[in-house]
């Protein structure tokens, strides 16, 4: 063996032993990794499985969908985008002094990061109704709708109301013209093509940029109007 100071060991008889050979060095053992231990502030967040989509009957026909769907399965939908009746009295009609039919239409604003507009009714009285990035002020144009919401773009998607009274007239949907927005215009979760109008049915979603509406309509019939 060698001592500290490097020089062979000595025996009692005066002859130097030979130096053992050195054991290898045995591996040190690795700290184990801050994440196993549970009160450690550095461990990582445990991540959630995501939620599978839950299906549901639909409310008209009864065949399974996805609750993201909206009020209605794809093939039920062709069939319900005409609003809602609101059924007058006669006496009711003679008051208003109206003859022709009405369709009506509406956006609620259920959630936007605008928070002037959080909860707002939008009605849908112009013949095209614009849903646009901005800040609203006292002289903003009829049918312009603005938001503070960055997500959203300039001219973002155009509302457009039906063009006669009928009763199978609907309200419909698209993105903005020529260049398509980054975010894109959604119904029900999906979204709308480039070039794409979608009709609209009461109680449809809407997503633009950071903003989510429903729509909301109502058909009056005139007093000649026929409603069986």
């Amino acid at each position: 063996m060698v001592s500290g100071g490097g020089k062979p060991a000595v025996s009692p008889s005066g002859r130097a032993r030979p130096a053992a050979p050195r054991k290898p060095a045995r591996p040190r053992a690795r700290p184990q990794a801050a994440a196993s231990d549970p009160s450690s502030s550095a461990a990582l967040p445990d991540r959630k499985p995501q939620a599978t989509p839950r299906e549901i009957p639909c409310p008209n026909c009864g065949e399974p969908m996805l609750s993201g769907w909206g009020t209605t399965c794809g093939s039920c939908r062709p069939g319900l985008v005409a609003p809602k009746t609101l059924f007058l009295a006669r006496d009711s009609k003679a008051t208003f002094g109206r003859t022709e039919s009405m369709t009506l239409g509406w956006l609620v604003v259920v959630d936007t990061p605008d928070q002037r507009e959080r909860g707002a009714l939008l009605e849908l009285e112009q013949d095209r109704s614009v849903l646009s990035r901005g800040e609203r002020g006292p002289n903003s144009q009829p049918g312009l709708f603005e938001f503070s919401d960055i997500f959203m773009s300039s001219g973002h998607a155009i509302v457009t109301r039906p063009r006669t009274g009928d009763r199978r007239g609907a309200f419909s949907i698209r993105d903005r013209e020529g260049a398509p927005t980054a975010n894109g215009t959604f119904v029900n979760s999906r979204r709308i093509a480039p070039g794409e109008s979608v009709e609209l049915a009461d109680g449809d979603e809407i997503k633009v940029g950071a903003t989510q509406m429903v729509f909301r309509a109502l058909w009056l019939p005139g007093s000649d109007a026929r409603t069986s």
